[in-house]
């Protein structure tokens, strides 16, 4: 497949391919993914987390306001996208597992998917496995 997005790096065009991946299961937009892709410099790790981190934010803001409002499933829906796009701010810093933004991003996406998964109807049941 032609590389329509960092035509210069590979690892950062695939990163964005398995992003659209997400787009089926309700982790991503099309939209969003091609807007975030805009504020990257191609190669620039830093870029890349600062972009993921401020789309995540703004939407996990807005799923708030939602949830306010009492829409539960547009609410549900914006923190399933903003859980992804920490993760995938997070996802060149697995390295570094105790670096603060590693662990902001990281610990925002848990906490997104965790108030997503108790407004689905049923709500989904979350097991922590034992390390």
């Amino acid at each position: 497949m032609k590389q329509i997005l960092f035509s210069g790096d590979v690892q950062f065009w695939y990163e964005t391919l398995r992003s659209f991946d997400h787009i089926a299961y309700g982790g991503a937009d099309f939209g969003e993914v091609l807007a975030i892709s805009e504020q990257i410099t191609e190669g620039d790790y830093g870029s890349r987390y600062n972009a993921y981190l401020a789309a995540a934010d703004r939407i996990a803001a807005e799923a708030d306001d939602v949830l306010r409002a009492g829409h539960r499933v547009s609410g549900r829906d914006g923190l399933l996208r903003a859980s992804s796009y920490y993760r995938l701010a997070d996802f060149f810093l697995q390295g570094h597992p105790d670096d603060p933004p590693h662990c902001r991003a990281y610990d925002r996406s848990v906490e997104c998917f965790q108030r997503a998964a108790a407004l689905f109807i049923p709500p989904v049941r979350l097991v922590e496995l034992p390390v």
